[in-house]
């Protein structure tokens, strides 16, 4: 015979109303609003926090087939229902004769699913769905589909909106388990060929509502046999695995992920639980079962390694959760509550269905309301302790500051490497320890909660100690405001102090590298008179000292060198030599240059000149205090050779060289030609012309120097450097 653990623990037990106390953790009461006092829920749902399916039943008299459905979509304020199969002869309670619902799997507000077997003749079966809130539900097995004289249904499973599969007993040719699929949300199904099946024992069948979907792809349901069939695809192939003895019934099945797994088992009478780390392909027997466990129901909290239990038997009246794949239970704390079945939509949002009172409607259903509930956490052992502690006289004591993680309880041990240490209590989160002779010792803290263990060490050094003692120097002499000041630290004190540098006032000051540096390098950027102090602490104490500088507002002055003498087309190099601190420089020339590289802030750049002239170059040099300003001229010539024309050249000979009151030109050519004589500078001394091969050019009144001749025939030039005595 097909059964669930409702036909073990289903009945209303009067005798407990009298004395309920709902748990700490499920204090809210709603109306399942079923129309028959003492209505128990057969079938519970929870597709989100605010939409639950129900499926009631006689609890006074449970083996009467009734087919109520509850549902609300308000988070379970109000319930409101119907029945699954109509009657026109006895509307409020239905058609009770041709089906018996076999399980309930909701998709939302609006969609369910409901399997079910014939009544008559304990076979057969269909599937029924509605869209529209329970109001109409339409059985939409496809053609051939639980038709055979052996068929049962047991279940319809959808793992999302539109894929889902039924599973029927074995049956028909091969006597295969039949297993229907779809993938357009039932208005079509496909049968599983038998080959996708393994093949089942004799005398195995399914059970009615012992099923568990995962994902969007893992399915299980569970046999007579103590066997689990699984799927890893969502229906299209299968595989089974032993989770009990022979003979065994299958009653439960829950799935945190795609790996971890619980299972009810029932060996004749006896209650046992096996679980699973790999999905079900092997399963191992929890030997030692809390008793706290739930026997009626098994379930999960969505996205949380939460199982959860609820129990309806006697001596089982209770709700409980484990975090360690089954393992172990703790119970949420009620008396004298029967429950049912229980079912999570997420970690706020729970319900436990259990009987309504002896009015019809009233009570039957319980809210989770206690914290949220969430995956606990591995442990992590953190903790500190002063790097340094001083002896004072004998011995010396510190409580660490522990700072570890994870889900409680957590359990501490202290330990310490050499071990002549004296821990308060070496188990408590924060022992104090003593410490009688110097050295460096290793302490180390492991925690522990029911996932693992978690350690962590910290190295703390015990000496006799010397308090700071503070001193420090700076530069004499004139401070100038926007000028690293560097401050040399010459503290002393055992263990070795951490500093902290800081000025009075704060405002316009840099300290360099940081305010903890050993000695630092401190900036004003405004005149003024500042306190500056240095804090030294050890573990023997703490020690100060403060010192006055002036800070006075240093302008910087601008100077610098220039190169030699050049060319067009050739650069040279500016020294710069300016002083004060200044903090930017800036570089021009009148009239343009060719190029200033790097750049014109550069410190000392170089200039390359294109044109021939008298440049001006310029120098800016700019602090916080304010800018100043250096120029200096430079004359740059078109030099000899540079211009000419080569054949020009070489018929134009300029004798003698140097000379002192008279300068001779020939020029091998009968063409016109001029003649120009220009000073260093570029002024222009004489002129002349002649279509003469010699010209003779009288210098006695110009004053020695050097000079540049230039012949210009018809646009070819020569230029010839001169020297005149």
């Amino acid at each position: 015979m097909k059964k669930s653990l409702l036909t073990i623990f289903g009945t209303f037990a009067v005798g407990a109303v009298m004395a309920q106390t709902p748990s700490p953790s499920w204090t809210i009461s709603q109306n399942s609003n079923f129309p028959i006092p003492t209505a128990g829920t057969r079938f519970l749902d929870a597709v989100s926090p605010n939409v639950v399916w129900g499926i009631g039943y006689d609890g006074a008299t449970p083996s009467r087939n009734y087919n109520y459905f509850t549902r609300t979509i308000n988070g379970g304020t109000t319930f409101n229902g119907g029945v699954v199969f109509t009657s026109t002869s006895n509307p409020s309670v239905g058609d009770t004769n041709t089906w018996v619902l076999a399980n309930l799997d909701a998709i939302d507000a609006n969609t369910a699913w409901v399997s079910a077997y014939k009544k008559s003749t304990q076979t057969q079966g269909a599937v029924f769905r509605t869209t529209n809130g329970g109001v109409n539900w339409l059985n939409m097995n496809a053609p051939g589909m639980y038709t055979n004289t052996a068929a049962f249904t047991n279940i319809v499973a959808f793992v999302t909106p539109s894929v889902g599969i039924t599973m029927g007993d074995p049956n028909g040719t091969g006597n295969e388990f039949e297993i229907w699929r779809t993938i357009d949300g039932g208005n079509s199904w496909t049968k599983i060929p038998g080959a996708s099946i393994p093949n089942p024992l004799a005398g195995e069948f399914g059970l009615v509502n012992v099923y568990c979907k995962q994902g969007s792809s893992n399915i299980w349901f569970g046999t007579n046999e103590g066997r689990i069939y699984y799927s890893n695809d969502a229906g299209l192939t299968w595989n089974v695995s032993a989770a009990g003895p022979a003979g065994a019934s299958v009653n439960n099945i829950a799935f945190t992920d795609p790996n971890n797994g619980v299972a009810y088992v029932y060996n004749g009478t006896t209650f046992e639980m096996y679980n699973t780390t790999n999905g079900g392909q092997t399963w191992a027997q929890i030997t030692v079962v809390s008793p706290n466990v739930g026997k009626n129901d098994l379930n999960v909290v969505p996205n949380t390694n939460y199982f959860v239990s609820a129990g309806a038997g006697t001596g089982n009246q209770i709700l409980s959760y484990s975090t360690d794949n089954g393992v172990n239970w703790t119970d949420w704390g009620s008396v004298g509550i029967q429950y049912l079945n229980i079912d999570f939509a997420d970690g706020n949002s729970g319900w436990a269905g259990s009987f309504s009172t002896t009015t019809a409607s009233i009570g039957g259903m319980w809210k989770y309301s206690d914290v949220t509930l969430t995956s606990p956490t591995p442990p992590t052992s953190n903790f500190s302790l002063p790097a340094n502690l001083c002896l004072n006289g004998s011995s010396a004591t510190v409580t660490p500051v522990n700072s570890s993680t994870g889900t409680g309880p957590l359990t501490y041990s202290f330990s310490s490497s050499p071990n002549n240490v004296a821990f308060a209590t070496s188990t408590s989160s924060a022992p104090v320890i003593t410490f009688t002779a110097n050295g460096t010792y290793t302490i180390t803290l492991a925690v522990t909660n029911s996932i693992s263990s978690n350690s962590s060490s910290q190295i703390i050094n015990v000496l006799t100690c010397t308090s700071p003692s503070v001193s420090f120097s700076s530069p004499t002499g004139t401070l100038c405001n926007n000028v690293a000041i560097n401050f040399t630290n010459t503290t002393t004190g055992n263990p070795t102090p951490t500093y902290s540098w800081s000025t009075s006032p704060a405002a316009n000051v840099t300290i360099s590298p940081n305010s903890t540096s050993t000695n630092a390098s401190i900036t004003f950027s405004a005149p003024g008179i500042y306190s500056v102090t240095l804090v030294a602490t050890n573990a023997n104490g703490t020690s100060s000292l403060t010192q006055t500088v002036n800070i006075a507002n240093c302008s910087p002055t601008a100077n610098f060198l220039l190169g030699t003498l050049t060319c067009t087309n050739s650069a040279i190099t500016m020294t710069n030599t300016s002083f004060g601190g200044a903090t930017s420089y800036s570089w021009s020339a009148s009239p343009s240059v060719g190029s200033i590289s790097p750049n014109a802030a550069a410190i000392s750049p170089t200039i390359t000149f294109v044109n021939a002239g008298t440049y001006t170059i310029t120098l800016k040099a700019t602090n916080g205090s304010g800018t100043s300003i250096a120029t200096k001229t430079i004359v740059v010539s078109t030099c000899v050779g540079i211009n000419e024309n080569s054949i020009f050249a070489n018929n134009v000979h300029v004798f003698p060289n140097p000379a002192k009151e008279m300068l001779n030109i020939e020029v091998s050519s009968s063409d016109n030609y001029s003649v120009v004589l220009t000073n260093l500078i570029g002024k222009v001394i004489l002129t002349d012309k002649s279509s003469k091969d010699k010209m003779n050019i009288n210098l006695s009144g110009i004053a020695p120097g050097v000079y540049f001749l230039t012949i210009d025939s018809k646009g070819q030039k020569t230029t010839k450097k001169i020297i005149v005595e």
